[in-house]
């Protein structure tokens, strides 16, 4: 299933919810075509990687796009409410996912825990890298208690899956990014943040030509995704137990209908906004046009007044 089918299947889930129809003929009309859920839906994301009382999944995923190996991979973290404390909880500028990783000091004392947060976007726009950086900074700033020295400052890493080139392909063949703070002279200023850039539609582009011998866990990550969007041959990441376990989860079955309902709310909501402001520009311009073509008639008889006037001026 992709984008565009996921949101039809949300807003006919909601369309017939809101007349007291069968939504569960509808779910079985859906599940029997395409079996799993678009992964790369919010909602649908979420649910299989946090949902289940189970987060082996992006915690998995996490130190996929992080490349940490070993003992430096990240474990047992916590998964916190994405509204933080303190901070502004607009529903667009919300994590994801967010996560917390318990730190504890010297003596054993508790710090404020290590923060990742996990973005996935599919519209790329002018300001969305600020976008980035604005929640890095606010993660930052809400993590230290009042009274915390700075030496307490947690480390904040963010994780975008963007569907977008973060780099065209002729300047970069990469397809994962970190951005940390760096001087003029290249050298570190700070490793407590850092931002990840994962450009999934640059890797499945090439992913059976130039990536094709990517064996990297998040390389395995993307096309195991890719495989159950696509309804292809799970076969070859079926021995994985994290993968077994993403095939489960994104089963159309695992998923209250109540989920499919309100996500389906919110993408009708999102339509009509759209809609409306479509039609309110397009009146806009009219209005605009109508304007231009009164001006010019103005300027016209203007001319033709002033021409008058220069004649009987003669």
């Amino acid at each position: 299933m992709n984008k565009e089918e996921m949101n039809n299947f949300l807003v006919e889930v909601y369309d017939t919810h809101k007349a007291n129809g069968d939504v569960n003929a509808v779910i079985t009309k859906y599940e029997k075509q395409y079996k799993y859920v678009y992964f790369y839906n919010d909602m649908c994301a979420k649910h299989i990687l946090t949902g289940n009382n189970d987060l082996s999944l992006v915690t998995d995923l996490a130190n996929a796009a992080l490349r940490l190996t070993g003992s430096d991979c990240i474990s047992n973290p916590t998964l916190e409410n994405p509204a933080i404390g303190g901070g502004l909880v607009h529903k667009d500028i919300e994590h994801d996912i967010f996560l917390n990783i318990p730190r504890k000091d010297a003596d054993g004392k508790k710090l404020p825990g290590d923060r990742i947060g996990i973005e996935f976007q599919h519209v790329g726009y002018d300001v969305y890298n600020n976008r980035l950086l604005f929640y890095v900074a606010r993660d930052v700033s809400n993590s230290l208690l009042k009274g915390d020295f700075y030496d307490k400052m947690p480390c904040v890493h963010l994780i975008s899956f963007q569907m977008f080139d973060y780099k065209p392909w002729k300047t970069s063949q990469k397809y994962i990014h970190t951005v940390r703070y760096q001087d003029d002279e290249q050298s570190p200023f700070s490793d407590r943040q850092s931002i990840t850039i994962v450009e999934v539609g640059k890797f499945l582009k090439h992913a059976d030509t130039d990536f094709a011998n990517d064996s990297s866990r998040i390389a395995q990550w993307l096309r195991a995704i890719d495989t159950l969007n696509s309804n292809g041959d799970y076969t070859p990441f079926a021995s994985d137990a994290i993968f077994s376990r993403l095939q489960k989860y994104a089963e159309m079955s695992t998923f209250m209908p109540e989920l499919f309902i309100e996500d389906g709310k919110n993408m009708r909501d999102t339509a009509e906004v759209l809609a409306y402001i479509a039609r309110k520009e397009e009146r806009n311009a009219k209005i605009i046009a109508e304007q231009g073509q009164t001006i010019a008639e103005q300027a016209r008889k203007i001319a033709e007044l002033e021409a008058k006037l220069a004649e009987n001026c003669k």
